[in-house]
């Protein structure tokens, strides 16, 4: 195969493209979005690799968080989705995958002419899908036992009514993942009448999601006058990101939701641990089924199975080979007996 994911998860897709990794001899590196797990070695390649691509709305979440040297750095360039670019004798084009704000799916066309691909994290369905013989996937809900039985949009539906029932008793505290967290803050922003509050960091990057279409109107900054005025009056909700403490203890009336990018429970997107905290699944991967689909509309013929990530690389690629008939294997070394490598 032409594609590989190295031991600390970075893509290869040919000769001279990596996504999401840095590998030195690679000149290109994609970075598909900006969540942790995807962002390994980012300030090596800044300082070795000659292109590093992306979208404009994950470069300016990039600049929001880190700022010191993105916005002068020449290697680091924004493209427009769809429009194929031409390196180092390869053509690449990036389109969106519905997972977060400015993330995307990969395809490469290679000199020889073949074409591979990386699916990055998807959300399914999509509008537009690369078309590749050979493809990196994303195995987050690869096991046949990750079935949805509800839509994205059910799931947003019953956040939302959860949040309008718990601030008529007091205050709502909603700790999420980055993307998660904004898509559920734009979701809010029509749904209710009360003021939402954010950190300084968490506003800078909504400040981006604003930029590029969200509805995010209602945000306060939380070291703010008016911020402080509302928290006083006891009816507001406060956003927390992963990487700040979310609050144990503020008093009897007080709401907590967790946003799950990921499903708890299948059959239902909520989880009632009490009568004030709660888990809502408000995910942006694709599911068993989803993921199935994808595969099938990107035409691949032989796959590999992102296990470096967490999920279900090695289910996933059997399923594979048993659903679709294709060529697949997990990335993982571990598996290099059974997989006859």
């Amino acid at each position: 195969m032409r594609i590989d994911i190295s031991g600390s998860g970075a893509v290869t897709l040919g000769d001279v493209v990596t996504c999401d990794g840095f590998v030195h001899e690679y000149p290109i590196r994609v970075q598909t979005h900006v969540h942790e797990d995807h962002m390994d070695g980012f300030d090596r390649s800044k300082g070795h690799q000659k292109h590093i691509i992306m979208t404009q709305p994950t470069r300016d979440l990039l600049i929001a968080e880190y700022n010191a040297d993105i916005p002068y750095r020449a290697n680091v360039k924004a493209v427009s989705l769809g429009h194929p670019i031409h390196l180092a004798e390869c053509q690449i084009r990036l389109l969106d995958n519905g997972h977060m704000l400015g993330s995307v799916q990969v395809e490469v066309t290679l000199p020889d002419g073949g074409r591979c691909g990386y699916s990055g994290d998807f959300a399914w369905p999509l509008g537009e899908v690369i078309e590749v013989e050979e493809l990196v996937l994303d195995s987050t809900y690869g096991s046949p036992e990750s079935v949805r039985k509800f839509t994205q949009e059910e799931a947003n539906g019953r956040f939302i009514e959860l949040v309008v029932e718990r601030i008529k008793v007091g205050p709502v505290l909603i700790l999420s993942h980055r993307g998660t967290l904004q898509r559920a803050a734009s979701c809010l922003d029509d749904a209710v009448k009360f003021p939402i509050i954010a950190s300084a960091r968490l506003c800078d990057e909504l400040r981006v999601y604003q930029q590029h279409g969200y509805s995010l109107t209602k945000v306060l900054n939380a070291e703010t006058a008016e911020a402080k005025l509302a928290c006083s009056e006891g009816r507001y909700i406060r956003l927390y990101g992963t990487r700040e403490r979310f609050p144990t203890d503020k008093g009897e009336a007080t709401s907590r939701i967790v946003l799950s990018a990921y499903m708890s429970r299948f059959g239902d997107p909520v989880v009632e641990y009490s009568e004030k905290a709660f888990c809502v699944s408000l995910s942006d991967h694709a599911d068993y089924i989803g993921t199935l689909e994808y595969v099938r509309a990107t035409g691949a013929k032989k796959v590999i199975t992102d296990n470096s990530r967490g999920g279900h690389g090695v289910d996933l690629a059997l399923a594979l080979k048993r659903e679709l008939g294709i060529e697949a294997r997990p990335s993982t070394s571990q598996y290099e007996r059974e997989w006859g490598k």
